[in-house]
């Protein structure tokens, strides 16, 4: 038997047993509280690792090993270094806001301080967002698949995302837990035990030292000029806060079994997801000698595997690549069925019954899976459809979402003229100078617009207070998480 044949037999395997376990995983979701939030009773340990798997997928393992070859630091630097850093601002300033509010997505606060348009308006950046970044993480899939067995991309990216979207329409956050429980695992011990054996091909770890590129690990601008500058605050600024809108990381803030809970799972993934995110990257740069001229970086991981494992290790170390692929896949999904159900459903429809939420989140699944196929099938690489995807929502509707949580004057009128100058500023640019940092600047105009816009017409359109599910104020006293070596003062009220 030939390694294709085994290893082709191993992902057969494989993905039995995860339909198995998410299906079996899934009991009775028989509400949207079952279906999106996993009924609000999330431990620690699972809310850790569900977000460590969700946030570590085709980005890590597959982009930026490959951004790593070929030496693109500022891709590095994106992910997983500041996305890592994201998820502890994320429990750091909103978990337990996040938790305290007793909703489904971070949207439904748009709704409620400054608009129902601009939920719409939130709503569709984050589906776009999504199916673009689900789109890259599906072509990964087809990039190991065919790398791999021989067999082309398309039945592997056609075959991986049938058995996602079944047990995530099914089972819901539950069975995306479950799954991402048994994926963690899988993916550790693929990657650890990948590192372990190119290492050791080498000659040990001084020998891939001294082997390494000299910008490895280099996270500063490659260049000195104002341009070289402003893209590496761009990348601080827009992935350092993308964790806080992301639907299917905030989910998991919500199913959390409290405030508690919500805030030190964010803890304890950021700072797994910055450790273990480290060794995609390291393999990287060692194959830049071990592996040179690869044709296409993105494959560089499971060329890796097949160079320095046995056939039957290669096919275990598949798994793992599955597992973190199809960990941010079936999130994605959940997330954006919750979206079109929860904040787009009673916009066409007047008071929904929860049963009609549930079945409309359960359909918009497969429909945005084959929207993010399209996508697969038109994009070059992993890294640059996620920084696309970031560049959407960060640019108009970050800043007024911050606001939103944090700053107590903002108004519709501040909020609907920060997104709008926002976007126009991010298009224009665009347009423009395509090569100029364009949603760093428009984050920035988006916030002061808002703040200057909102402080002049405070008087003709009152502020909206912050509001919990059932639509009473909140309490908005320590909402700051703590530190093990300070703790934090009260926010500022605005």
């Amino acid at each position: 038997m030939d390694s294709q044949t085994i290893i082709l037999i191993g992902i057969g395997i494989y993905v039995a047993v995860m339909l198995t376990v998410g299906i079996f995983a899934a009991g009775k979701s028989g509400s949207m509280s079952e279906f999106a939030a996993g009924g609000r009773n999330m431990s620690l340990t699972v809310c850790s690792i569900s977000i460590v798997a969700t946030w570590f997928g085709a980005g890590p393992m597959m982009g930026s090993a490959a951004a790593a070859y070929a030496g693109r630091t500022l891709e590095v630097l994106r992910d997983p270094v500041v996305s890592g850093v994201s998820l502890l601002i994320a429990g750091f300033f909103f978990a337990r806001t996040y938790r305290r509010s007793k909703r489904f997505t971070h949207i439904e606060f748009f709704e409620e301080r400054i608009g129902k348009l601009a939920g719409v308006i939130s709503a569709f950046i984050n589906l776009l967002a999504g199916s673009i970044w689900l789109g890259g993480v599906l072509f990964a899939f087809g990039v190991v698949f065919e790398t791999l067995t021989g067999q082309p991309a398309a039945l592997g990216i056609l075959g991986g995302t049938l058995v996602i979207v079944v047990y995530t329409m099914f089972g819901g956050l539950k069975a995306v837990a479950a799954t991402d429980v048994l994926q963690m695992v899988l993916i550790m011990i693929g990657v650890f035990v990948l590192f372990f054996a190119v290492v050791d091909d080498v000659g040990g770890w001084n020998a891939a030292v001294q082997q390494m590129p000299e910008h490895a690990f280099r996270f500063v601008p490659e260049g000195r000029s104002f341009n070289d500058w402003f893209a590496y605050l761009q990348v601080w600024f827009s992935s350092g806060l993308i964790a806080v809108a992301v639907v299917s990381v905030v989910q998991r803030a919500m199913a959390a079994r409290d405030e508690q809970v919500a805030q030190n799972a964010f803890y304890i993934a950021g700072f797994g997801y910055l450790l273990f995110g480290m060794v995609p990257v390291t393999l990287g740069y060692i194959a830049t000698v071990t592996m040179p001229g690869v044709e296409d970086a993105n494959a560089i991981i499971p060329l890796l595997a097949v160079e320095h494992l046995h056939p039957v290790v290669v096919a275990v170390f598949v798994g793992a690549v599955i597992s973190a692929i199809m960990s941010t896949s079936d999130s994605i999904l959940l997330g954006c069925g919750t979206v079109i159900s929860v904040n787009l459903l009673p916009r066409v429809m007047k008071n929904p019954s929860d049963q009609l939420q549930l079945r409309v989140a359960r359909w918009s699944v497969p429909v945005m899976a084959l929207v993010a196929l399209f996508t697969a099938f038109n994009v070059s690489t992993v890294i640059s459809a996620i920084a696309t995807s970031i560049s959407f929502s960060f640019a108009s509707t970050m800043a007024p979402f911050v606001l939103c949580m944090w700053w107590m004057k903002l108004n519709s009128t501040g909020g609907y003229s920060g997104i709008a100058a926002g976007f126009v500023t991010f298009v224009t640019l665009k347009l423009m100078y395509p090569d100029f940092p364009a949603s760093f600047v428009g984050f920035w105009v988006s916030l002061i617009v808002a703040v200057v816009v909102s402080l002049l017409t405070q008087k003709t359109d009152p502020p909206r207070p912050l509001t919990n599910a059932e639509g009473e104020p909140m309490d908005l006293s320590s909402r700051l998480g703590t530190l093990p070596l300070f703790r934090a003062q009260e926010r500022f009220r605005g």
